[in-house]
């Protein structure tokens, strides 16, 4: 049995996100999706909402469970066994940052393959920062995120 795994902070969890997961939920056996910390980053919702974001979103994929994450990607990865990392690539400065962080994954544990899917155009232009930020001024994000997410954030306003 192939188990991979895709860690991120899905702070919120957007479109490109899921496309990446579900892509990949067709490659491998199992696929555990782990909310990450990540020390660069202050995120804005809770670890909780995020995995029943997660959840959700992933319903329909039989062999897709979401889990929260403590310490380094390669120990998520040990927990379920899981002997590839999945990463989604935007553009450039994403395939720099995920060469790098291959890199010492592997140097941390060389029985951990990093595979890399792109992102689909529709999706590369943005990120959870930016959809962050425009929800924040009042924009319509409903093109970015689930219903899930956007119906969360729609009650949190209230």
């Amino acid at each position: 049995m192939k188990i991979a795994a895709f860690c991120g902070t899905f702070d919120p969890v957007t479109y490109g996100h899921l496309d990446i997961i579900e892509r990949a939920s067709k490659l491998f056996d199992e696929l555990v999706v782990f909310i990450s910390p990540n020390s660069d980053k202050n995120n804005e919702f809770t670890e909780v909402r995020r995995l029943a974001w997660l959840n959700e979103s992933t319903k329909h994929l039989s062999n897709v469970t979401c889990k929260i994450q403590s310490g380094l990607v390669v120990e998520a990865c040990k927990s379920v066994n899981a002997t590839v990392l999945v990463r989604g690539i935007r553009n450039g400065v994403d395939c720099t940052y995920e060469q790098n962080m291959a890199f010492m994954n592997a140097r941390l544990d060389e029985n951990i393959e990093t595979v890399c899917l792109f992102t689909r155009p529709e999706y590369s232009l943005y990120s959870s920062s930016n959809v962050r930020e425009l929800f924040k001024y009042g924009q319509d994000i409903s093109g970015f995120v689930p219903a899930c997410v956007l119906e969360d954030l729609k009650k949190g306003e209230e």
